[in-house]
């Protein structure tokens, strides 16, 4: 006898169905519960105020946590290595990068009664705004105006400027006193040489006796600004002193590095000294 063998049609298999307050009581349940949780009187207060009392009392006892400076977090120290970042450190054994690199916006410095930029240079708007506020307290102070030398130098620029250092100096006298392309402060848009015209000593190291550059010296970091290359600090910064050649870092940095008597960005963020360039030092090595 042939077994009869039945075919079920699972496609027509009555689907599962689920009961609807199955699939929603449970959040509806505990959203009430939250909601009448949050609702109580004084749900958060008494933890709350036990905390202020804390606070309060660690205050009186003069536990109170330091504040940490800027130049503790990972942060800026990575922005230094950024050429678009006002942190930024370039030197003669850091490069920007790119090495050609270019601001992606600069303005004219704004000339006035206190600053005569009358040719028309450039720099980011950042430090171009430092600039005219200095030189509105400089021109106060009976010591102004400030006029413009240099500001914004392109990668080509800075080519050019090196190759007629090295042309009047020799290689040895363009190197501490211009920077390779790729290598300069100004190819930032942050740095810029002043002078004083009234004062004499234009783009000279005696400006730094002058009663202008002893007030920019001694002022120019409540505006975001430090003298870039000081004195006797040649070992570390690889260039001489220049009194006229600012650097905007912003009021913080600038206010700490005044405040901490510090002399060049490199002890500020504790960076290797860079007195030479790094092809310098292969070639001294290799002779």
């Amino acid at each position: 006898m042939t077994p009869i063998i039945r075919v079920v049609d699972v496609r027509k298999s009555t689907p599962l169905r689920r009961n609807p307050i199955f699939v929603f009581g449970p959040p509806v349940v505990l959203f009430a519960l939250g909601i009448s949780l949050v609702s109580q009187p004084d749900a958060f207060g008494q933890k709350h105020e036990i905390i202020l009392a804390q606070i309060e009392a660690n205050k009186e006892a003069g536990h109170i946590p330091p504040t940490p400076e800027i130049d503790e977090y990972l942060y800026p120290l990575f922005a230094t290595e950024h050429a678009g970042n006002e942190y930024v450190v370039v030197n003669k054994q850091r490069p920007l990068n790119p090495i050609d690199y270019a601001p992606a916006s600069l303005r004219e410095i704004n000339s006035s009664k206190s600053l005569d930029n009358s040719r028309g240079l450039v720099l980011a708007d950042n430090a171009a705004t430092a600039i005219e506020a200095m030189a509105v307290d400089l021109t106060a102070a009976g010591l102004g105006p400030l006029f413009i030398n240099s500001a914004y130098r392109s990668y080509g620029y800075q080519s050019d400027l090196f190759e007629s250092k090295t042309e009047q100096y020799g290689l040895e006298g363009a190197l501490i006193r211009s920077a390779k392309a790729g290598h300069s402060e100004h190819q930032t848009g942050l740095a810029v040489d002043v002078s004083v015209t009234s004062q004499g000593c234009a783009i000279m190291q005696c400006f730094g006796g002058t009663a202008a550059g002893i007030w920019i010296a001694e002022n120019a970091h409540k505006y975001g600004l430090i003298v870039r290359y000081e004195e006797d600090t040649t070992s570390t910064t690889g260039y001489t002193y220049e009194p006229w050649h600012l650097r905007y870092v912003g009021k913080e940095v600038a206010s700490l590095y005044a405040e901490r008597g510090i002399h060049t960005l490199e002890d500020f963020w504790k960076l290797p000294a860079a007195e030479f360039y790094l092809e310098e030092i292969t070639e001294s090595t290799n002779d």
